[in-house]
């Protein structure tokens, strides 16, 4: 096993995993810390944890499980995955996690590395940007969850963590592998604990890990990995191979969007206009959430016989948002929303749903977890960063989007992408 990876959650998890299988690495994904002995095969091994917006406890302590069991089957360098907008609030849990993994592994200093260019995420002057906006003045300002009003990586996580961060210009990463492993060397004599690059393209990325080869534990968003396949393919003999595990099908299918970022709601209005919707209403996940589900799933059960796979719906504008906050004040309607999710998931599979494609890192961990998935094959990918997954030897079929990912009607093409097949 070349690289082990921890991801903070499905999306994610199947993000990184979709561009490790396109650059030619053998790779496994896990929901969860697994019980099995990985393949023997196998180059890079992805463990999709639920852990970005839950206790930090928690989120270390699952992080360590996950360590632990990679040690275990022989890994020799880390990587810790969590979202290219950083997506975190002031007490983690990304500073709590880097700082645990680099407590277990004996590691002095890490690398903040969230960029993925081919998706809008950069950093220049250790800023994060999405697209042309600073990421405190991008939609994710107005996250439900993780709101993110600081751009300053340096300042992110010297929040969260426990030491201070330095930063690497673009004038050093533009000026080669040697120039940055030079930095690197002086930066070792000097206590800071975390490292942020800037990083504009795919050829900073290609930079950054090849200076990085040594580094036992690095972090970052899944653009990391591009560079990291290009490492291994090119000084370590891997030879790369774009195809893919399997070639997703026809199947009966549902689309649940619980992100409520600027993009999938783009997505969702577009969708609207092909197939039919409807929308998970918070006031029936709050008071009944049992007799809402089972009409929703009723519901799609009956509307899946046309061209397009029924959509439901959790997805609000910021505007939408807000009204919401006034409306249902301390309730945890996010919460009753999950709830709702994993019971129309639980009744879908019953009524013969196997494909489900969902919107979001919070939802995809419930369809994920409700469905009972361990391990998957990775498929073809459907936009940067979005790759069809397979249950094992089963027909069952996923798609875990993260929120902001995907061309406006990602929907659509990923079911095109099924009756090519």
């Amino acid at each position: 096993m070349k690289l082990g990876i921890i991801a903070d959650d499905f999306t994610g998890a199947s993000d990184i995993a979709g561009f490790l299988a396109l650059g030619g690495l053998k790779t496994i994904m896990y929901n969860g810390v697994p019980t099995q002995e990985p393949p023997v095969d196998i180059d890079a091994v992805v463990i999709s944890l639920k852990i970005r917006s839950c206790a930090p406890g928690r989120a270390v302590d699952e992080a360590l499980a996950s360590l632990a069991f990679l040690r275990q089957w022989g890994c020799t360098k880390y990587y810790y995955k969590y979202c290219s907008t950083f997506d975190s609030t002031s007490e983690g849990n990304i500073g709590p996690v880097v700082d645990a993994l680099m407590d277990a592994l004996g590691v002095e200093q890490t690398i903040i590395c969230p960029a993925l260019p081919v998706n809008g995420r950069t950093v220049c002057h250790g800023y994060l940007f999405v697209g042309s906006d600073l990421l405190s003045d991008s939609p994710m300002r107005h996250h439900p969850i993780t709101p993110m009003r600081e751009s300053k990586l340096a300042r992110l996580m010297e929040g969260q963590g426990r030491g201070s961060a330095c930063h690497i210009f673009h004038e050093t990463v533009g000026a080669g592998v040697g120039a940055v492993r030079a930095q690197l060397e002086r930066i070792k004599q000097t206590g800071f604990r975390y490292i942020v690059f800037d990083t504009l393209d795919d050829e900073d990325l290609a930079v950054i890990a090849e200076a990085t080869d040594e580094m036992v534990l690095v972090t970052g968003g899944s653009g990391l990995a591009i560079g990291i396949t290009e490492v291994l393919n090119r000084t370590h003999g891997i030879s790369r191979d774009e195809g893919s595990a399997f070639t997703p099908l026809v199947h009966p299918a549902v689309i649940i969007s619980g992100s409520c970022s600027a993009q999938t709601n783009i997505q969702v209005a577009h969708y609207r206009n092909l197939a039919p919707s409807r929308r998970i209403e918070e006031e029936a996940a709050l008071t009944s959430p049992a007799d809402h589900a089972a009409d929703l799933a009723s519901w799609v059960l009956a509307h899946n016989d046309g061209p397009y796979a029924p959509l439901l719906s959790a997805t609000r504008s910021a505007e939408e948002l807000e009204e919401n906050r006034t409306r249902y004040g301390n309730a945890d309607v996010s919460a009753a929303i999950e709830t709702v999710v994993a019971q129309v998931v639980k009744s879908l599979y019953a009524g013969g749903i196997r494909t489900f494609i969902s919107a979001g890192g919070e939802t995809s961990g419930v369809v994920a977890t409700t469905l009972g998935l361990e391990a998957y094959l990775i498929g073809p990918q459907i936009d940067p960063g979005v790759s069809w997954l397979k249950a094992g030897d089963s027909i069952l079929q996923v798609a875990f989007k993260s929120g902001n990912f995907g061309s406006d009607d990602f929907f659509a093409k990923a079911q095109a992408m099924c009756r090519q097949g």
